[in-house]
């Protein structure tokens, strides 16, 4: 079984906030990043939540998505 790195896991996290930042600066609803991105809205919700590890392309699709680079949303 692999074991949880706590640095993943903050990183993870904090993607998701800035995730909900930006989409919220931009007034953007989950449903209408994920309309946007071509991903289900359940997969904005979590990873805004930082339950999942999203792919590097869906995260690249949320940043082009949000008019920023994929350096902001991992920006403390």
């Amino acid at each position: 079984m692999a074991t949880k790195n706590p640095r993943n896991e903050e990183l993870i996290t904090l993607f998701g906030k800035n995730v909900r930042k930006y989409r919220l600066e931009k007034g953007l609803t989950m449903v209408e990043l994920a309309l946007i991105c071509n991903v289900e809205y359940g997969a904005i919700s979590t990873v805004e939540r930082g339950v999942v590890n999203c792919s590097i392309s869906t995260a690249y699709e949320i940043a082009n998505a949000l008019n920023v680079t994929l350096d902001k949303l991992v920006e403390k």
